[in-house]
């Protein structure tokens, strides 16, 4: 014979109400308030390393070691005070210089900086016919009319681009571009 039997189990949602109740606890006590009104939160400076695939860089903070990062690795300067920082990616094998960034820091609250991969020259030809390039005395490419091209990972320094047509060698333009940031350069020839 079977019988009925009433389970009243008040226990069961008790404990999950106090395990989620936990969980808020723990998540409010863990999470910081980046632009609380009355000035408790910290700065902090974000760093994600996208330089080079493979490259590890040391990052400095105004002249100061802080740590080695890998690639496409991102990594919290925690609680930095209120001025401006400058931040610094040295080649982790050679200790050369590939990016740096100032960043006024002003209030309570996260900053980024990525270290970017390096220096790229666009080349663009308007000129109306097929070019010959070449950097530094190096060729590169061959650029077609209304075509544009990247010299990729330019180092530092001067850079002097030439233009020759590709039908007869003629010089047709040439610069220099002075490549003194961590960012990209172009240049047309017309």
């Amino acid at each position: 014979m079977i019988k009925g039997a009433r389970a009243d189990n008040l226990a069961f949602p008790a404990f999950w109400l106090l395990a989620l109740m936990a969980i808020l606890a723990f998540s409010w006590v863990g999470c910081k308030s980046p632009t609380s009104p009355d000035g408790a939160g910290e700065a902090d400076i974000v760093v994600t390393n996208d330089y080079e695939e493979g490259e590890t860089v040391d990052i400095y903070m105004d002249g100061e070691f802080k740590f080695s990062i890998g690639f496409k690795v991102t990594i919290e300067i925690d609680n930095v005070s209120l001025e401006e920082h400058t931040l610094e990616a040295k080649l982790n094998a050679t200790g050369a210089l590939v990016d740096s960034e100032t960043i006024e820091v002003v209030e309570y609250t996260d900053y980024y900086w990525t270290v970017d991969d390096p220096p790229d020259i666009k080349v663009i030809n308007q000129f109306g016919k097929t070019l010959k390039i070449t950097m530094d005395g190096d060729y590169q490419f061959d650029l077609a009319n209304e075509e544009n091209r990247w010299i990729i990972d330019v180092a530092y320094g001067e850079r002097f681009l030439k233009a020759f047509r590709a039908s007869d060698g003629q010089e047709i333009a040439s610069t220099t571009i002075r490549v003194d940031e961590n960012t990209d350069y172009s240049w047309t020839v017309e």
